[in-house]
């Protein structure tokens, strides 16, 4: 097959800007969960219905880019990354849609208050969570640059910088997680048992979505390996 034809096939079929759609998708739907989370810490919960619609409306967004994606894929051969890397990159990815999705119909479902003393906790491990987040869109935002170099050192080196911030913010969740944790059982007699136990599945939630892109970045990792 000629030079030209491989270019337009290969242009053609290319995932990286299906993932990048994704991810704007991914961007998109934290910045507004973070938003009406605060809101709902605060104890505001008359708009929460409306975010949560719009957080569910953004997942079906991304899966229909995320089923795109998989049904053009190119044959392995045109992929300068392993496709099977690629795919779970992209299902992680996914996940932290699923996972916001699912905090906001619990927090939809049952308006629980939070203590006083648990406030900042909830508004800073969100906030953390959302920084780890960010970290992940700026390594999967790179790959676009590093297709385009052949994985130049460069734009390698950055691209691990940015893995190194995802681990680094996650294990910082885990920590304001861990907190969290501890107070709520520390408080738990002033609690209902419902109460206590939506409060633990909220933080569980939260932290979930700092996982699943901890994971993006370890497969990112695996990607760019040599």
């Amino acid at each position: 097959m000629p030079r030209v034809a491989v270019g337009k096939v290969y242009r053609k079929k290319s995932p990286f800007e299906g993932l990048l759609q994704h991810m704007n998708k991914v961007k998109e739907c934290i910045e507004l969960l973070k938003e009406g989370f605060f809101r709902y810490v605060e104890g505001d919960f008359k708009e929460f219905h409306e975010v949560a619609r719009k957080v569910s409306d953004l997942e079906h967004e991304a899966d229909l880019i995320k089923g795109n994606i998989r049904a053009h894929l190119p044959r392995s051969i045109l992929m300068p990354v392993d496709k099977r890397y690629f795919l779970w990159l992209l299902r992680e990815q996914d996940a932290i849609l699923d996972h916001a999705e699912n905090l906001a119909q619990l927090l939809d479902l049952r308006h629980t208050e939070i203590p006083d003393e648990l406030r900042e906790d909830f508004k800073k491990h969100m906030e953390k969570v959302a920084e780890t987040i960010k970290e992940m869109e700026k390594a999967v935002g790179n790959l676009k640059d590093l297709t385009e170099t052949g994985f130049g050192s460069r734009e390698r080196e950055e691209t691990k910088g940015y893995i190194h911030q995802v681990h680094k913010r996650e294990w910082e969740a885990d920590q304001l997680r861990y907190n969290i944790t501890k107070k709520i059982y520390e408080i738990e007699d002033k609690l209902s048992p419902m109460d206590e136990y939506h409060l633990l599945k909220i933080v569980d939630w939260v932290d979930d979505m700092a996982d699943h892109a901890e994971n993006v970045a370890d497969w990112l990792r695996a990607m760019i390996a040599k």
